[in-house]
């Protein structure tokens, strides 16, 4: 995509490198540094289209940046990463000239449909579609029967108008799910536009769905479109539904009934042709004994009912999401890992998985990061009851292959914070995350480390 450049303040390295991929892959220009103090000279030397910045970032001040910009007159969209949902703040970055605020963590997906508003913002007239290179087709890895025959019921309804509702806990694939049913419409090369309805407050929910015009609230330095007029003729994702307050369900049904937007502050409504899929991972009908969900909406979504198990269910399943995770952060990550020992496939088998097939894929990824072998050991999950499970597998006479016999746990502990010490190059916050715990609980670890010496 010649001409459109990219510009990315950010401090965390690895949360760096991930949004360069993902736009170099989109075929954008890209530069990022990790911290803000030569951002403005960067901004008036390069003229980026598009600045992506974390308000958390070193040295930099989003408010300050933005004025900055604006007096010197730098065409940019601007993209503020904010820790927190504080109304009064994103009110003010509004009012400096933000096209776009994100909550953290921000998903990957969000973050591109916020870069592809930007370039409409950009270029006025064109397509979303003819803005940014088509994704690669949705992957769904199975080989459960009930899974199967999931994808073959959304396969059968994917080319109908009709409403979805996704139901499963959380981790299982239900945005995948949803990508899934897209992809095979026909309304696949029209716009997949998502939004949480768990992340925004209701003020800025509302706003975020359906629009709104100038002068609108104070703030509204412009007319904004919503996520509905944004996915027309195409499909609009709306992820945790049940968590949407009470009253905006209302205006949502009857958006979906009547195919109309009202705009907040607007006078006349805009007609909208959308596609509506919704997911949710609570019990829907206990919502609605509990009045957290309309009974009107949900009867108007639960059109087409899928239910998604979870892992636990469909373990067979699990060799296949091993080897898929295993490529792809071998591919993202730079690493050669083959795969994963006999003990390892047989300790993850007993695993509840409790965040589904998202806390596999964690694991794997953190095990990618961690393995100095070919292939994946016990030791390498960093996971509690490994030690456990590998003695009872000695008792009963399996052994461990030798490779993977572990000292103790406390051996084992601090073995593996120092193997994630090395792979970050010493940097401990990321290596907490990585370990699943505090910098602080990190800290301490070390400081008791240096004592026993």
């Amino acid at each position: 995509m010649p001409g459109n450049r990219i510009f990315i303040i950010l401090e965390n390295s690895k949360e760096r490198m991930g949004y360069v991929r993902l736009f170099e892959d989109l075929g954008f220009l890209v530069d990022a540094v990790p911290d803000g103090s030569a951002a403005l000279e960067y901004l008036i030397q390069n003229k980026p289209d598009i600045v992506i910045a974390d308000d958390t970032t070193p040295s930099f001040c989003a408010i300050a940046f933005l004025k900055k910009a604006a007096e010197c007159r730098q065409n940019c969209k601007t993209i503020i990463i904010t820790p927190e949902p504080v109304v009064d703040y994103a009110v003010s970055l509004m009012k400096y000239g933000a096209m776009d605020y994100l909550i953290k963590p921000v998903d990957l997906r969000q973050l591109e449909l916020s870069a592809r508003r930007a370039l409409l913002v950009n270029a006025p007239g064109k397509e979303i579609e003819e803005t940014v290179p088509k994704k690669k087709q949705v992957a769904i890895i199975t080989e459960n029967p009930g899974m199967l025959n999931l994808l073959k019921l959304a396969s059968r309804v994917a080319d109908s108008s009709a409403s979805v509702l996704i139901q499963g806990e959380s981790g299982t694939g239900k945005e995948l799910f949803a990508r899934y049913l897209h992809e095979k419409s026909n309304r696949q090369s029209q716009p997949f536009v998502a939004i949480n309805c768990a992340a925004l407050p209701e003020n800025l929910l509302e706003s975020e769905l359906f629009g709104h015009e100038r002068g609108a609230f104070t703030g509204a330095i412009s007319q904004k479109k919503g996520k509905f007029e944004l996915a027309n003729h195409g499909t609009l994702f709306l992820d945790e539904i049940t968590e949407m307050q009470f009253h905006l369900q209302a205006k949502l049904l009857r958006v979906i009934q009547e195919r109309v937007v009202d705009r907040v502050g607007g006078a006349e409504p805009v007609e909208v042709d959308v596609r509506v899929i919704a997911t949710t991972n609570r019990d829907a009908r206990e919502a609605i004994e509990n009045q957290r969900f309309r009974e009107d909406l949900y009867y108007r979504l639960n059109t087409i009912p899928l239910v998604i198990p979870p892992l636990r269910d469909r373990i067979s399943d699990l060799s296949l999401l091993c080897d898929f995770f295993i490529k792809k952060y071998c591919k993202i990550d730079g690493r050669a890992v083959k795969g994963m020992t006999r003990e390892t496939i047989s300790f993850l088998s007993g695993h509840p998985f409790a965040g589904n097939v998202r806390e596999l894929e964690n694991i794997i990824h953190r095990s990618v990061l961690l393995a100095d072998s070919d292939y994946i050991t016990p030791g390498d999950l960093l996971m509690e009851g490994v030690t456990t499970a590998m003695a009872t597998s000695v008792e009963l006479g399996s052994e461990p292959s030798s490779d993977t016999t572990p000292g103790s746990l406390k051996e084992m502990e601090q073995k593996m914070i120092f193997k994630t010490l090395d792979q970050t190059e010493g940097n401990r916050t990321h290596a907490a995350k990585i370990l699943g715990i505090s910098v602080r609980t990190l800290r301490n670890k070390l400081n008791e480390y240096k004592e026993s010496l």
